[in-house]
């Protein structure tokens, strides 16, 4: 059976594709192996070619058509113009093999912005060090035989182009003339002054994001891109500190359209906690004021696609900043959270604007920084404590109003009393007044568990108490099937003695082949 595919060209962020009728693999005679000895693996020459290629698409006549592309004819230049038909598209290529309505197997594009030969919208060749042949190598995920690190580039940009005027928002944007504030000078505390609630929040995080977050690295493709929202809702619910986790607030009839929620958020119950960004859905570049935003713990939270580009920086910013004013706050905070897992932190203070550089929450290797917790997600998590916890950002003086403990019952004896109420009991007591709620955020809870602290060695495991007092471990993890909801399960002390010997078993046999390595 012949495999089809596609061959495009990709130049300003436009693709220049035809088909690929026959045998399109890259392997034996394959279109796909061909193609690759087009490009010239001597540099002079490859420099001369690519601006062939460029010069032979910006001679290229397009001609109107009454379907989804448009017909592209490449006049004869004299310059190796290709006399084949193309068509343009402006959907990355890792969309076509799905959105194709013939059997694709195939695709390669030689994309002149970012200067790699693709194949299959996911393997980056780089074409100043081409590999000598495709046959060598295989082309899926977690092929047994990968392409060596030293043909493909790491990093492409194939973002399409912003559906804005460039020039005007930046006008607007410098009209706000804002202040970018390092995240050093936003107030956020260090790793070794967080409370349990602030480290319990960063560690969930951790897990959803190595759970959900890879599939956004191509958000860029449409079917992709629309689960950003829901991505950047978790990760912002998985944030916030001391956020209840319960299936109890999700339930018909007592949460509403964009509850904060760690329990079920898709469950038949639940009214669903994540109400669809409209931008995101619809890849409308202009957030809609009603239902784009939402406030969470005094915040202004908006979802973006991506920041990696300044002009994306200025166009949310600017927006934000509007949304602010135009709600009558002369004084608000807001958090712009990426699919890419980056943020940006602005401050309106009259008529002062302030935001942080682009900052990473990305987990941090182990070892690299306390807690694997970047800035950035060191300050979201402080921007998202409960307001009684912490202090305000450093250049706004206002005096707060302290907090009072009773007088009759001490904070430990209050703090016991907390631990052995049921989930609706403690869920009011935490109304009740700002030092009870204090008290009540002190520590996170999981259903009817307290939680006290990681289990060390364990990425998702912790020690919690139960009602009754008893000290137990709990297995936290994202299920992230149809019901997208967090699961806690006891660990008996036979299952945690097995997982413990496991775990150290594992680390043995990476320090064994650690050592085989340095050897070598």
């Amino acid at each position: 059976m012949e495999e089809e595919g596609y061959f495009a060209y990709r130049y300003k962020r436009k693709y220049y594709r035809r088909s690929l009728e026959y045998d399109a693999s890259p392997y034996d005679s394959g279109c796909g192996r061909r193609l690759a000895n087009m490009v010239p693996r001597d540099p002079s020459a490859l420099k001369d070619w690519v601006a062939n290629r460029i010069t032979m698409l910006e001679n290229a006549k397009i001609c109107e058509t009454k379907g989804f592309f448009d017909d592209v004819v490449h006049p004869n230049d004299g310059l190796g113009a290709d006399d084949f038909g193309f068509n343009i598209f402006y959907e990355p290529d890792l969309w076509w093999r799905r959105s194709s309505e013939r059997s694709i197997s195939w695709t390669y594009t030689i994309d002149l912005d970012n200067l790699v030969f693709t194949i299959n919208g996911i393997v980056h060749l780089r074409l100043d060090n081409m590999p000598p042949d495709l046959e060598d190598y295989t082309y899926q995920v977690d092929g047994d035989a990968p392409v060596p690190q030293e043909y493909l580039r790491p990093k492409v940009d194939l973002w399409p182009s912003p559906g804005f005027d460039i020039e005007e928002r930046q006008q607007k944007y410098k009209a706000l003339q804002p202040m970018i504030v390092p995240a050093t000078e936003w107030g956020a505390p260090t790793w070794d002054e967080l409370t349990v609630s602030q480290r319990f929040s960063i560690e969930i995080t951790h897990h959803l994001l190595r759970e959900t977050s890879p599939i956004f690295a191509y958000a860029y493709v449409p079917f992709i891109r629309g689960g950003i929202g829901r991505f950047c809702w978790n990760v912002l619910c998985a944030s916030v500190p001391a956020l209840p986790m319960s299936r109890v607030i999700a339930r018909k009839g007592e949460a509403q359209f964009r509850t904060l929620s760690c329990g079920s958020t898709n469950s038949p119950w639940s009214l669903g906690a994540y109400l669809k960004m409209h931008s995101l859905e619809f890849a409308n570049p202009f957030k809609v004021s009603g239902g784009d935003y939402c406030w969470i713990r005094g915040c202004l939270i908006a979802f973006c696609t991506h920041l990696d580009d300044p002009i994306y920086v200025a166009h949310e910013v600017e927006q934000m900043v509007h949304k602010m004013r135009s709600d009558g706050h002369s004084e608000a905070v807001g958090i712009i959270l990426s699919s890419q897992q980056e943020l940006v932190v602005v401050a309106v203070d009259g008529a002062t604007v302030r935001h942080s550089p682009v900052l990473d929450i990305r987990t941090t290797p182990c070892g690299e920084r306390p807690g694997r917790a970047t800035e950035g997600r060191l300050l979201l998590t402080y921007l998202l404590s409960p307001p009684v916890t912490v202090p305000p950002l450093p250049w706004r003086t206002r005096p707060r109003q302290p907090l009072t403990v009773s007088r009759t019952l001490p904070p430990e004896i209050l703090r016991t009393i907390i631990g052995y109420l049921d989930i609706r009991t403690y869920l009011t007591m935490c109304q009740v007044s700002r030092s009870i709620r204090s008290v009540c955020v002190a520590n996170p809870r999981i259903g009817d568990y307290t939680v006290l602290r990681r289990v060390q060695g364990f990425m998702s495991m912790f020690a919690v108490r139960s009602r009754n007092g008893e000290l137990k471990n709990i297995k936290l993890q994202w299920d992230d099937g149809q019901w997208k909801q967090w699961r806690a399960q006891e660990v008996s002390p036979e299952e945690f003695d097995k997982l413990k010997q496991e775990e150290n078993t594992e680390k043995v046999f990476d320090v064994i082949i650690y050592s085989f390595h340095c050897t070598w």
